[in-house]
């Protein structure tokens, strides 16, 4: 999508300019600075959002997107759960993606990990299923207020219901799909 790559360039941009600024401000005895760690967790937001566009997957990406438009805010919690163990529910927080696709959700006081290509996506409207493809990892159940039937974001993930790692999408959701 051409609105991707303006993204991504000014993603570049701003690292570039980070990483400029962050070597002409930062000497090493600083590095444990209030400061500098909060540098340090601006280049982690710019890489995650470089990695949301580039390396995981559409599924992955529209899960993201949604909570996304949930972020702090109070009034919709997701409610998770972990293979046979409810967890709870909270506000989402935000997300990390680090290395080879390694998501971490912050939702309430807990942090759920999964990596994206270790898992199958499965879409109804007020909650998702993420499987593994690996029998002994466990499942994971997100559960929201707002309906994915009714974002806006559905638009823009048209191919998700044939992507490989979409193995179910309800109907609601992509009428036109399959």
């Amino acid at each position: 999508m051409l609105r991707d790559q303006r993204f991504l360039s000014l993603l570049e941009d701003v690292t570039l300019a980070l990483r400029k600024s962050k070597t002409a401000c930062e000497p090493d005895e600083e590095a444990d600075h209030p400061q500098s760690r909060r540098i340090r967790r601006l280049e982690t937001l710019l890489a995650t959002e470089r990695r949301l566009l580039e390396e995981v997957s559409l599924p992955c990406r529209l899960i993201l997107d949604h909570f996304t438009i949930l972020m702090d805010r109070p009034d919709q919690m997701i409610r998770f759960r972990y293979d046979l163990i409810e967890a709870g529910k909270g506000s989402f927080h935000g997300f990390v993606i680090n290395e080879w696709g390694h998501v971490t959700l912050n939702v309430g006081n807990t942090f759920i990990a999964w990596r994206d290509e270790d898992y199958q996506y499965m879409f109804y409207p007020d909650k998702i299923i993420l499987r593994a493809l690996d029998a002994t990892k466990p499942e994971l159940h997100f559960a929201f207020d707002f309906s994915l039937k009714y974002s806006r974001l559905l638009e823009d993930f048209q191919d998700v219901p044939a992507h490989p790692h979409t193995i179910y999408v309800h109907p609601d959701l992509f009428p036109n799909a399959r």
